[in-house]
């Protein structure tokens, strides 16, 4: 029965359940009421009844149903389950508008509550539509706005949420959109924005917020050390009855006052006088604390680095003190030193949420591990508290985004940074800060886990392994060690090590702080990620033993020449000297992995064959030239992108589509109605294996037009509303294109973009990481996406710089789209166009645009424009 169990259950939708009356069959004998087995007979039945309604169910519903599910051999595709419940999905959203007016909810209100329910359910475009069809109307203006900027609050950036709330002055709608507007006010204002929150206390309006919008507004506020209006807000919200606040709400809002200045957090450290302190790194933050015990088996390794020295006392921390005395004596014999006479006070140091610590002067530690987690979702906080001094030691850079120019100078400062992984070394090298590959630190686990003769282990341990296979299964994941002690979570940690060193003699897993622990401690492992190509794992999938080992020891040796340096107190420039002098091989070695890496960039040859034989449109004094960007399903549009360029051109024109892209007939057609300009049909171009018709002519667009300076490019369903003649005389300089900067929030780093494309890389974890050093190495700093669709291409500079041969190359090799390779290609010599040029429906409004870009998004031709 799984087969069929898994195929339904899993696949179809989770609501046949009830809709049918039945229950899916989980094991291969169903039981009736009384929990007596039934015969598989039956078990095949309620399957049958199953499918049988889960296709009553989806022919109700929009898309292809398939006719042939029988519940026993054949389930429904994973596409047409998914697309079923994505719609059933979008049903019940629209349905939170009836419900709420049934109950008597004014119409405002129950908007919204609409609106936020199809955003939750992922119809983002819908919302968007609503808006923009309510906005153009007086008397829904404000609820049109409202749920635009709840849209945009989502997906945009902060400005553009906040350029639509501003404009709303209803009240009822302010406070039903309350845990989207007070936000993104705060996001896009900063401490301007406070005055709102007072004017909403004062008024009473608060008391009328959802407990959420409370903590997500105490959220924001915190993120910009707002603390007063963070403590009215959690302490007013915390005075309410519990029979009204709803408990995991009201959970966070207490944890939040800890945070705050007064707070636990903020309390001294225990120290000793006259020691110097180091830190045990520890994984407490605002808003999150850590429940991976792959981080606490970290600091478990990190540990046993400073119990290596049998002269070396602690103080400090009693937990940490307790701890250190039982676990020095497990240390490995081959593995002790005698090391300085002294004593170093033990302290706790958050790794993400230090900055809201009182950490004592003078406190060195070890920073390894993920940076950052980031706050609330909202800021990252490096540089570090200043009173450390970090050894930074296999480092994991998990947002690009948290290398702000105060960063950037912060690790350049105690650089060179040892990282984790060979992409985090790619980028920090992309920006400037010197770095090297050191592996990860759970490697030298072993230190505290002795070998035994004989040895005893035996059996297979699983750990969030998804492949099948007998044996105990455990979870790296543990929610509990949340209300643990930061000592008790470390002995826990240590508890799983130890079943890797001494009860399991093999252990398959998909997580990387199981794989190089156990394999640290001499156990058997088949380490299989859900993608092998994920940034975290640049240099630590597929090595062999004498690569374990090469990683082990260069960690092992640097600490052992930098801890004995701490612990005899000697001063911070002789440490961070020292620091430089012991990673200079390494930095070596990464300087020649960057001077090689290579992107695959097609040959002159080849774009020259790509282009061969093909009539190249001559320019025309006067004339401005426009490519239509013509995607699938949008030839219908290029007409009506036609007459709005053709009614608002002050000059000549010619646009150019793909050779593919319209039918003879559809050309006449559009011709027929032009009055200032033509349009024109390129010949066709060939290129092996390089994508859809489409990319790959905008990508050959500066050897096609040879005799160009410039071309603009326009998407099919774009509306244009100015002189498309006065975008084509953008003053450019050395940039290579005009384009402006993308707007959605997941686009914001250069640099993110480029990781996320590597990971698409999947099974080929070798040309992933190929890729990143070689789009990172041309790199001195981040740069912000722009968008392509709308741009104005310096094709004499494209041309020098070889871009062609650059996208041409990716386009083939990589296989990513053609903006993605631009990106890759143009970096940031980019000139950003004014935001009217290219206005995004789907993340963005303006009063007077010039272009809207409607592509993906349901279009309201004429809608954008504000209402007076």
């Amino acid at each position: 029965m799984k087969p069929v169990v898994h195929g339904i259950a899993r696949r179809a939708l989770p609501t046949v359940e009830r809709a049918s009356g039945t229950k899916y069959v989980r094991e291969r004998n169903a039981t009736d009421a009384n929990g007596k087995t039934q015969p598989i007979g039956g078990a095949k039945k309620i399957a049958t009844e199953t499918a049988r309604s889960y296709r009553g169910l989806a022919t109700a519903l929009k898309g292809s149903t398939s006719a042939d599910v029988d519940g026993w051999t054949v389930a429904p595709t994973k596409k047409e389950s998914e697309a079923k419940l994505r719609e059933l999905q979008r049903i019940q959203a629209g349905s939170t508008l009836a419900e709420s007016l049934i109950n008597g909810s004014a119409f405002e209100s129950s908007m919204v509550e609409a609106g936020r329910a199809l955003i939750e359910a992922g119809h983002h475009g819908e919302v968007v539509s609503i808006g923009l069809n309510l906005r153009g109307r007086p008397e829904y203006s404000e609820i049109g706005r409202t749920l635009l900027g709840m849209a945009y609050h989502r997906a945009s950036d902060p400005a553009a949420a906040w350029a639509e709330f501003e404009r709303v002055n209803e009240r009822e709608l302010i406070t039903a959109a309350a845990v989207e507007y007070y936000p993104t006010a705060i996001d896009a204002l900063g401490a301007e924005a406070l005055p709102l929150i007072e004017g909403s206390h004062d008024s009473g309006d608060t008391e009328q917020w959802s407990s959420k919008a409370v903590l997500r507004t105490a959220e924001s506020a915190f993120c910009i050390d707002a603390f007063g209006h963070v403590r009215t807000l959690v302490e007013d919200r915390l005075s309410w009855d519990a029979d009204k606040l709803d408990a995991a709400i009201a959970y966070e809002l207490t944890r939040m006052l800890d945070w705050l200045p007064g707070g636990k957090h903020l309390q001294p450290l225990p120290t000793t006088t006259g020691k110097r302190n180091i830190g045990v790194l520890s994984y407490d933050q605002p808003g999150i604390r850590s429940r991976n015990i792959g981080d606490y088996i970290q600091t478990v390794a990190s540990i046993g680095h400073l119990l290596r020295y049998q002269n070396l006392g602690f103080t400090g921390d009693s937990g940490l003190t307790q701890l250190f005395t039982k676990l020095r004596e497990t240390v490995k014999a081959e593995r002790r030193y005698s090391g300085p006479d002294a004593e170093l006070n033990l302290v706790e140091v958050y790794r993400d949420g230090n900055v809201y610590q009182e950490i004592p002067e003078d406190t060195w530690y070890i920073a390894f591990g993920w940076y950052m987690h980031d706050i609330f979702g909202k800021s990252f906080n490096i540089p570090f508290h200043p009173n450390l001094r970090p050894i930074l030691l296999s480092v994991f850079v998990r947002y690009p985004e948290m290398l702000t120019p105060d960063a950037i100078a912060y690790l350049k400062k105690y650089g060179p940074v040892g990282c984790r992984d060979w992409q985090s070394v790619a980028l920090l090298r992309a920006v400037g800060v010197p770095a090297f590959f050191s592996g990860c630190l759970t490697t030298t686990v072993d230190t505290l886990f002795p070998t035994t003769d004989p040895d005893h282990r035996s059996g297979t341990l699983l750990v969030d392994w998804m492949q099948g296979g007998k044996g105990p299964k455990k979870k790296q994941t543990v929610t509990a060690i949340r209300d643990k002690s930061f000592p008790e979570n470390l002995e826990l940690a240590r508890s799983w090590v130890g079943d890797y060193a001494y009860k399991y003699s093999r252990v398959l897993t998909s997580r990387l702080h199981a794989n190089l622990p156990a394999r640290s401690v001499g156990a058997k492992v088949e380490f299989e990620p859900k993608n092998r190509s994920d940034s975290r794992f640049g240099g630590l999938y597929g090595i062999n033993d004498a690569e374990f080992d090469s990683i082990r020891s260069g960690i092992l040796d640097k600490l052992a020449v930098i801890i004995p340096l701490i612990a005899s107190g000697a001063s911070d420039d002789t440490i961070y000297a020292k620091w430089i002098e012991i990673t200079e091989a390494e930095m070596a070695v990464a300087d020649e992995y960057l001077a090689t890496a290579h992107l695959p960039d097609a040959t002159g040859a080849e774009i020259t064959s790509a282009v061969d034989g093909i009539e190249r449109p001559k320019p025309t004094s006067g004339t401005a030239d426009a490519y239509v960007s013509v995607k699938n399903g949008e030839s219908h549009l290029v007409g009506a992108l036609a007459s709005s360029v053709d009614d608002h051109a002050a000059g000549s024109y010619r646009l150019w589509v793909a050779a593919d892209a319209l039918g003879a007939k559809q050309v006449d057609a559009i011709q027929e109605k032009l009055v200032n300009g033509t349009i024109n049909v390129l010949e066709p171009v060939t290129a092996p294996s390089s994508g859809e018709s489409d990319d790959l002519v905008q990508a050959l667009l500066p050897a096609i037009f040879a005799d160009h300076d410039r071309i603009l490019v326009l998407p099919a369903a774009g509306e244009v509303s100015s002189d498309i003649t006065a975008l084509s005389e953008t003053e450019l300089g050395t940039s290579l294109l005009g384009a402006k900067r993308d707007v959605r929030k997941t686009r914001t780093s250069g640099l993110t973009l480029m990781r996320r494309i590597a990971s698409a890389f999947k099974d080929d974890y070798v040309g992933a990481l190929d890729f990143v050093f070689a789009s990172h190495s041309h790199l001195d700093e981040d740069f912000i996406v722009f968008d392509p669709q709308i741009a104005v291409l310096n094709l004499d500079r494209l041309r020098t710089e070889g871009v062609v041969e650059r996208v041409v190359g990716l386009l083939r090799t990589v296989g990513i789209n053609y903006v993605d390779a631009l990106q890759v290609a143009v970096g940031g010599r980019y000139t950003e166009l004014d935001t009217e040029w290219n206005v995004r429906a789907h993340w963005e409004t303006a009063d007077s645009p010039k272009i809207v870009n409607w592509r993906g998004q349901i279009r309201h031709h004429g809608n954008m424009a504000l209402v007076p």
